[in-house]
C-alpha cells in the first residue's frame, strides 16, 4: 500500500520539475537575447501601442526591444522622435518595403536605407524607432535571428542618423 503511494509522490515532484524547464524556444531566445546584451545591446520588454486615428495602424503589439545608444551623443540630447516604421498595414507606405508602413514620416533617404538594411536582418521587422540619440529594434525573433544581425542593422540606422 506504502508502494503506489510514494510511486505517485514520486511522479507529482517530477512531472512539477519537468514542467518548469524551459521549453526550447525559451532557451533560444534567452540565447539570442544574452548574446544582444554582451554586444551591448539594452534589451527590454514593450507593447506599442499605434495613434489609429493618425496612420490607419490599429493592432497593439508586444515584443522585445533591442536598443542601440548614441557613444557620442550631443550635448542635452533630450532623444528626440526623428521617425518610427511598424510593420503592419498603415495609410503611409510611401518608399517603404511591402507590409511596412510609417508611423512617423521619415525622408526618402531613411525608406532607401531601410529597404536597403531589410533583407540582411534575417528576421521580420515589427517596429524601428529612430531617435536622436538611440535606434530601437523590436524584430519578430524568428529562428534564424541573430544578434549580430540586429548589432549591424542598428548601427547603420545609428550612423545614419548621426551623418545627417
Amino acid at each position: 500500500m506504502i508502494w503506489p503511494i510514494a510511486i505517485l509522490v514520486g511522479l507529482v515532484v517530477f512531472g512539477s520539475v519537468y514542467w518548469l524547464k524551459p521549453s526550447p524556444r525559451d532557451k533560444r531566445l534567452a540565447d539570442l537575447r544574452l548574446d544582444a546584451i554582451k554586444r551591448k545591446l539594452h534589451v527590454r520588454q514593450y507593447t506599442f501601442k499605434p495613434d489609429s486615428a493618425k496612420t490607419g495602424i490599429r493592432d497593439d503589439f508586444t515584443g522585445a526591444n533591442y536598443t542601440l545608444m548614441d557613444p557620442k551623443p550631443k550635448k542635452r540630447d533630450s532623444g528626440e522622435l526623428l521617425w518610427r516604421i511598424v510593420g503592419q498595414q498603415g495609410w503611409d507606405t510611401e518608399g517603404l518595403p511591402e507590409g511596412l508602413a510609417w508611423h512617423d514620416q521619415g525622408t526618402k533617404e531613411d525608406a532607401k536605407l531601410v529597404s536597403a538594411l531589410i533583407p540582411d536582418l534575417s528576421d521580420d521587422l515589427l517596429l524601428l524607432e529612430v531617435y536622436s540619440n538611440r535606434v530601437t529594434l523590436m524584430p519578430a525573433e524568428h529562428k534564424t535571428a541573430n544578434a549580430e544581425a540586429y548589432e549591424k542593422f542598428l548601427q547603420a540606422v545609428l550612423a545614419h542618423v548621426t551623418q545627417s
